[in-house]
């Protein structure tokens, strides 16, 4: 009887390589350089975020996440400049396109986000719901852990973010 449990247990653990999400879940972290434009100018800052994942199948998945970002823009006719920080929670859908060392993938979605301006003088917050999408490559590392390169644009009223984002993922 008890042979039967290992030879079970082998089996089980052997198919994981080739499942590796089992449930369709992961989990994971972005950062990296932005480029954020205000007002007709655009400067250079940084972006990082959490999300989450759930795979449908190997081609449809739906992600979520929050996004936070910073950069020091220019200042039409100031010597100053506009600092912007901004968080968002994107929902997104993505398409993936399965190679055999990863993935590439492309996505379209909205994001809810909180914009804060900071000028001389003048405070700005803005709110509200923008478009956000964004295309990579997924490298798969380990059978549960990958390495992402990736470009986001975000789209937050009167600012727009372009980020090119290094990323880390582990399914279960």
């Amino acid at each position: 009887m008890m042979k039967k449990y290992v030879i079970a247990a082998v089996l089980f653990f052997a198919s994981l390589p080739v499942s590796a999400e089992i449930f369709g879940l992961s989990a994971g972290a972005t950062a990296g350089g932005a480029n954020v434009k205000f007002d007709g100018n655009s400067d250079y800052g940084f972006e990082y975020g959490v999300h989450a994942r759930y795979q449908f199948n190997d081609i449809l998945s739906i992600n979520a996440g929050v996004v936070q970002g910073s950069a020091d823009v220019d200042a039409n006719l100031q010597t100053a400049d506009n600092e912007i920080d901004y968080t968002a929670f994107p929902v997104t859908i993505r398409g993936d396109l399965p190679l055999l060392i990863g993935n590439l993938y492309a996505k379209a979605g909205t994001n809810y986000y909180d914009v804060d301006i900071e000028s001389p003088g003048i405070q700005i917050n803005d709110d509200g719901w923008g478009f956000t999408g964004g295309a990579g490559f997924v490298f798969t590392l380990l059978p549960l852990l990958d390495l992402s390169l990736g470009y986001e644009y975000r789209n937050m009223g009167d600012v727009e973010s372009n980020a090119v984002v290094l990323g880390v993922q582990l399914g279960i």
